[in-house]
């Protein structure tokens, strides 16, 4: 049977919903002992202080022989010692019940000590038939009998009927008793201050909770010791709900730095972007990049847009390559495949960029992603390949400058000496006011050229 020390003095656990802090993040890893924070901002409160000094013992009244005895026998058949279970005695909490009741009933003869030391069994064997409101008030009955009960008893009262009425949610009664024991003992702990916390939370004085959680954590730190990571993860929420981000990124760093994990990274990189630290925004992103943090399209496409922008296209295609090729977390689609395929021309691997062009072109509602390949391959002198692209783009249709397809086309074939299909391709061109000057001129040379080319074979076969 468990003890009511046992019981009730461990840390009251409370959770607290966190929003969460949503992320992106890259390449190349941070040391997190780089990432420049400011401090943690105080408290507006003070947290919870101990007495001075202990109150002075107390003179109890002396207890009866007959209540002694009694009192044995219930605490013994709640929990018999060991030379008892040696002799084959066994715990039976439901006839020391019976027997703590009947000596209830007879409790007006007893002094307020004996009461006390009665409604302590009361209320730790009503505790172990879970039932709450009777432990409550038997627990508060103990304490109605101060100051004929020792110091120590009524400040460890104080304390568990504070984490009472805080597991039963009635932190204002929890918050009243919590105070009442600080001012009866000299000290309150670093683990003591967190359950203070987390009580003045659920009453609303978010204030004193984030006061008495710092002081928890300060306390920890000043004895050499690791903050536990429940107790700087609730900080950080005091610290969001007060919209501190400052503050909320400095307990953020320091949990990334003891404990590692990638949600603590994602709202790293969250609150960098949130404080408008776009440098340190991007080094996090890298960070969660190599460490395989990132899991989104978004992230990723994010992660590709930013490498591009800042003249590393090689870094933004190696990302999209792997996402769309290897980890099939971004879709191939026209779109991201053209990103792709733009990434790797950018870096000067045509090769790739036209593998990835290609596929793009195919997936594409219309024929602009065909002229784009028509292009791309024309600049590598593949004529054949270009001409063969544009006219899938025109095939295709929706093109937003058709004139361009041609005026391509018709360099394609002037370069492969088809004259008059140049020509035919720059007078469809000169269609469009825009391209007109440009295929006319395109047109006379094409001309030229032809004519050229035939003088040259009749002087040949003359």
């Amino acid at each position: 049977m468990k003890t009511l020390k046992s019981v009730l003095s461990a840390t009251l656990q409370k959770s607290v919903g966190v929003a969460v802090l949503a992320a992106t993040p890259l390449l190349t890893m941070v040391s997190v002992d780089a990432l420049a924070v400011d401090g943690i901002a105080p408290a507006n409160a003070s947290p919870l202080q101990p007495a001075e000094q202990r109150p002075d013992p107390r003179r109890l009244p002396g207890l009866p022989q007959s209540f002694i005895e009694d009192y044995s026998e219930i605490t013994s058949t709640m929990e018999p010692s060991e030379e008892q279970i040696a002799e084959g005695a066994k715990a039976d909490p439901a006839k020391a019940f019976q027997m703590a009741k009947e000596m209830e009933r007879e409790a007006g003869e007893l002094n307020p000590y004996a009461k006390a030391m009665l409604f302590q069994v009361l209320g730790q064997l009503y505790y172990e038939r879970e039932d709450m409101p009777n432990t409550i008030k038997y627990f508060e009955m103990v304490v109605a009998q101060s100051p004929n009960l020792p110091v120590g008893t009524e400040a460890q009262f104080y304390y568990f009927l504070g984490q009472l009425y805080a597991q039963e949610e009635n932190e204002t009664k929890a918050v009243e008793y919590l105070e009442r024991w600080s001012k009866m003992v000299t000290m309150i702990s670093a683990t003591q201050y967190a359950t203070l916390a987390q009580i003045y939370y659920g009453a609303e004085q978010h204030d004193k909770a984030l006061a008495n959680m710092q002081q928890a954590v300060k306390m920890y730190e000043s004895e050499g010791k690791v903050p536990r990571e429940e107790w700087l993860s609730f900080l950080r929420a005091l610290y969001f709900f007060k919209e501190d981000y400052k503050s909320t990124l400095a307990v953020v760093t320091e949990l990334v730095r003891l404990y590692p994990k990638m949600s603590y990274w994602s709202q790293l990189a969250s609150l960098y972007y949130e404080l408008g630290q776009l440098d340190n925004y991007y080094r996090t992103m890298d960070s969660m990049y190599v460490m395989g943090g990132l899991k989104k399209e978004n992230e990723l496409k994010g992660l590709a847009g930013h490498f591009i922008e800042n003249d590393a296209p090689y870094k933004a295609a190696k990302v999209l390559d792997k996402g769309i090729n290897q980890d099939k977390i971004v879709e191939p689609t026209a779109t991201n495949l053209e990103l792709l395929a733009n990434s790797w021309r950018l870096a000067q691997e045509t090769e790739k960029a036209l593998v990835e062009m290609k596929r793009a072109a195919a997936k594409a509602e219309d024929g602009d992603l065909y002229f784009n390949l028509s292009r791309l391959l024309f600049a590598r002198d593949e004529f054949d390949a270009s001409v063969s692209a544009a006219e899938n783009a025109l095939s295709k249709g929706g093109l937003s400058r058709p004139d361009s397809v041609y005026l391509t086309i018709g360099q394609a074939e002037l370069a492969r000496n088809n004259f008059d299909a140049a020509i035919d391709a720059f007078k469809k061109a000169s269609r469009d006011k825009r391209s007109q000057k440009f295929a006319s001129q395109w047109i006379t040379y094409a001309e030229g050229e032809k004519k050229r080319q035939d003088a040259l074979k009749n002087s040949d076969e003359g």
